[in-house]
C-alpha cells in the first residue's frame, strides 16, 4: 500500500520530466539518425552521421579542446577555492565584506563577464595588456584572444574567475563543520598547520571535493556562452569545442542531423558523471 501511495504521489512529477526531457531525447535521437538539414527533408542514414565523426578530425579536436578547457579549469577552481576557503575560515577584519567581494564573479551574468574579459584581452585598448606594457613586461600587446598558443589558457582564466566562488563556499561551509576539538587535540600532539590541513581537512572535504568537482566538470564541458561570445572557436578552431563544434554544424553548415549527432555523442561522458555525482549524494545521505 505504501508503495502504491508514493507512485501515485510521484507520478505528476514522473509524467513532467518524460514530457520535458524524455520526449526532446527522444526526438534528438532519431534525428541524428538522418541527414536532416535545415529547410530539407531528412531521409533514414542510420549510425552514419556517427560513422562521420569517427573520422572527422575537427570532432576529436573539438573533444580534446574540450576536455583541456573542462578539466583544466576545474583543477584550478578546486585548488584557487580551496585556498580561499582557507583563508576565509580564519578571524579576519570584514570577514564577511571578503565573503561578499568573493561571490560577485558567480553573480555576474555569464555574457556581461565574458563581453568584459573581451575587452580586459583586447591588444589595442584592453587592460591587461596596459598594465603589462607599463610593468615593461612585454613589449609589445598580446593577442591573447588572438593566438592559438594563448587562447585556450585565456578562457580557461575567465571561467575560473567566474566559477571560483562555488568552490570557495562550498569547501567553506565543509570547513564550518569540522569540530574543533580536532584541532584543539592535533595542536596538543604537536601538529603544525600544515599537519591539520592534511589529516584533518583533506579527509573532511574530500566528499564535497569530489562532488563539487564533478558537477563543475558538467557544466564547464557545456559552457558554450564564454567560448562564443570572446573567440567563437577560434582561432584556428584553437577554442572549438563539442557545444560550438555542434552550434556550428547546425546554423553554419545547416547539418542539423549531424549537429545532434555531434552533441549526443559526448552524452556517455555526461551520464557517467552524473551517474557517479548520484551515487556520491546518495552516499552522503546515508
Amino acid at each position: 500500500m505504501d508503495l502504491i501511495t508514493g507512485l501515485l504521489m510521484v507520478a505528476p512529477l514522473l509524467v513532467v520530466i518524460v514530457g520535458v526531457m524524455g520526449a526532446p531525447l527522444l526526438q534528438a535521437v532519431s534525428l541524428s539518425l538522418t541527414d536532416k538539414r535545415i529547410g530539407l527533408p531528412g531521409t533514414f542514414v542510420g549510425w552514419g552521421n556517427y560513422g562521420r565523426l569517427v573520422h572527422d578530425p575537427l570532432f576529436w579536436l573539438a573533444v580534446r579542446n574540450s576536455f583541456l578547457y573542462a578539466f583544466g579549469a576545474v583543477a584550478l577552481k578546486l585548488l584557487a577555492g580551496f585556498g580561499l576557503a582557507l583563508v576565509l575560515n580564519e578571524e579576519l577584519p570584514w570577514r564577511g565584506l571578503w565573503r561578499a567581494i568573493i561571490l560577485i564573479p558567480w553573480a555576474v551574468p555569464e555574457l556581461v563577464a565574458a563581453l568584459t574579459w573581451r575587452w580586459m584581452y583586447s591588444d589595442t585598448n584592453g587592460i591587461i595588456n596596459a598594465l603589462l606594457l607599463r610593468a615593461g613586461l612585454i613589449e609589445f600587446p598580446v593577442p591573447w584572444l588572438g593566438s592559438p598558443q594563448t587562447a585556450l589558457a585565456a578562457v580557461v582564466l575567465i571561467n575560473v574567475w567566474k566559477g571560483v566562488p562555488f568552490f570557495t563556499f562550498s569547501l567553506l561551509g565543509g570547513l564550518q563543520v569540522i569540530d574543533a576539538e580536532l584541532y584543539e587535540a592535533a595542536a596538543i600532539d604537536g601538529a603544525g598547520w600544515a599537519s591539520q590541513v592534511r589529516h584533518i581537512v583533506l579527509p573532511a572535504l574530500a566528499p564535497v571535493m569530489v562532488i563539487a568537482s564533478l558537477l563543475s566538470t558538467i557544466w564547464t564541458f557545456n559552457d558554450f556562452t564564454t567560448i562564443f561570445v570572446t573567440t567563437g572557436g577560434g582561432p584556428a578552431y584553437a577554442t572549438t569545442t563539442v557545444p560550438i563544434l555542434t552550434y556550428e554544424k547546425a546554423f553554419w553548415n545547416l547539418e542539423l542531423g549531424y549537429a545532434v549527432a555531434t552533441s549526443l555523442a559526448a552524452a556517455p561522458v555526461f551520464i557517467g558523471l552524473i551517474v557517479l555525482a548520484t551515487r556520491l549524494f546518495a552516499g552522503r545521505e546515508r
